[in-house]
């Protein structure tokens, strides 16, 4: 009797192992499937970040040609500055009078 109520309780312990087994073998999947996602996107955002570098350092060139080609003709840039200026000058004009209703 008490060899059959030994088996009896390995039995049940296999089957609880079983079950535990199973719900690690699950919880590895999820991680191993959260890991190929969280990859893809980590990739996606490093193409994002490359092309970002990339459009700011050719805008960086053309910016030092802009003030490489300045030196040769500062007047003209002296001229472009000025015109800036006021632009932004009269277009803050336009919105605060738009804003104050008059």
């Amino acid at each position: 009797v008490e060899e059959n109520e030994l088996d009896n309780r390995n039995q049940q312990r296999s089957y609880a192992l079983a079950g535990k087994v199973s719900a690690l073998h699950s919880l590895a999947l999820d991680i191993e499937n959260e890991t190929y996602e969280h990859n893809r996107l980590l990739d996606g955002i490093s193409n994002d970040f490359s092309s970002g570098e990339g459009l700011l350092s050719g805008s960086l060139n053309r910016v030092k040609n802009l003030l490489t080609t300045g030196r040769q003709n500062r007047k003209a840039m002296c001229y472009m500055a000025g015109f800036v200026i006021l632009f932004i000058l009269f277009l803050w004009y336009v919105v605060s009078r738009l804003i104050s209703g008059e």
